[in-house]
């Protein structure tokens, strides 16, 4: 201890000495593990360049792809064509941009129920102006009867872009059916029985971000409503397909449904029409277009033709005074436009880029 006190500095040294030497062999030991991971690494990304020069076989009969300037011209192409089909495909689907319906991102829940009473009032007024009739006791909300008909509700969730799109849809389809009555002086009325959609904003959804198929339908409120439906049959065909499902009900003559059917295939938008039902009216629906003056119109044109008996005498085929003459042509009646209850399922398709989602319901 004498000794240590004479020569504290000295031993003081030694530690140091002998500590940075402990560290140093500590860190060249480090340095060597990493060097050797790098090397490791340097081999396998070395190993992997020379294998894409060599090329991949895709199989027995082809020769080796290798990664040449020659081959990477050859896939940007492939890249570009497969682009072009994309986009093709798109276009094929949801159609040019301005023939499709895109709804209002960012939408408030309180300005999205104003619209919809804005709308529903305003096609009241036009069903009004051009004689399209509703049934006494049950008036069409064109398929909002959830909100017209609970004052101060509107809707909520993750969709509120896609109701505004609704909107839109029921709006062309609505306009449409206005438009497709014959142009004719004592042309048929229509009766306008509902214009139903997809509640899609009250559908449960899971975390793949699809309605859950064990308690598929609405979930706000306590029932659904009558102009809520859900579709048996679609075109859509998720993730290529998307679509959103109306169904139309009116009672109308066949050049109308006929008239509306080609107004919807030339509009160049992306809507299908995904089923047809026809059926005889109700009494009460035939009661409300006063079928006494107008249900049973003659289609102008058609001319009954009675068969010739030819085992019959020749007085009973020309007349005798005048063989030549021919028979005065008398015009029937065969075929009569009665009204028919239809009920049209239609789709709006759109590819998935195409969609406008709301990932939340704004602040108010």
């Amino acid at each position: 201890m004498e000794n240590f006190k004479k020569n504290k500095g000295f031993y003081i040294l030694i530690a140091l000495l002998l500590a940075g030497f402990v560290a140093g062999v500590v860190l060249c030991f480090l340095a060597n593990n990493k060097r050797v991971d790098t090397e490791d690494k340097l081999n396998k990304n070395l190993a992997r360049y020379r294998k894409l020069l060599k090329g991949q076989e895709l199989d027995g009969s082809s020769p080796a792809v290798s990664l040449s300037a020659k081959n990477v011209d050859a896939s940007k192409q492939d890249t570009d064509a497969l682009v072009k089909q994309r986009e093709d495909l798109r276009l094929a689907i949801s159609g040019v941009s301005t023939n499709r319906f895109v709804g209002k991102e960012n939408l408030a829940s309180s300005d999205l129920a104003s619209s919809i009473k804005q709308n529903v009032d305003e096609w009241t007024k036009l069903a009004a102006d051009k004689d399209i009739r509703m049934l006494t006791n049950e008036k069409c909300e064109f398929g909002f009867r959830r909100y017209i008909r609970n004052p101060g509700t509107s809707p909520k969730g993750a969709n509120l872009a896609k109701v505004d799109q609704q909107i839109q849809i029921i709006d062309f389809l609505f306009k449409t059916l206005v438009d497709s009555r014959p142009n004719t002086p004592n042309r048929s009325a229509i009766l306008l029985h509902s214009i139903d959609r997809e509640p899609i904003e009250t559908y449960e959804v899971i975390a793949a971000g699809k309605p859950n198929a064990g308690t598929f339908g609405p979930v706000e409120g306590a029932r659904g409503e009558n102009d809520e439906f859900l579709p048996t049959r679609s075109f859509r065909n998720p993730p290529l397909v998307e679509g959103l499902s109306f169904r139309v009900r009116f009672v109308a003559t066949t050049p109308t449904l006929r008239t509306f059917i080609n107004k919807i295939r030339n509009s160049g938008r992306p809507i299908v029409v995904t089923s047809i039902e026809i059926s005889n009216p109700q009494p009460e629906s035939l009661k409300v277009l006063g079928t006494n003056a107008i249900a049973n119109l003659a289609a102008p044109g058609l001319v009954a033709v009675e068969p010739l008996d030819f085992m019959a005498s020749p007085t009973t085929l020309g007349s005798s005074a005048n063989p030549t003459a021919p028979a005065k042509e008398e015009r029937k009646v065969v075929v009569q436009q009665n009204f028919s209850e239809i009920t049209l399922q239609i789709d709006y398709l759109y590819a998935p880029e195409d969609k406008p989602a709301a990932e939340a319901e704004p602040k108010k």
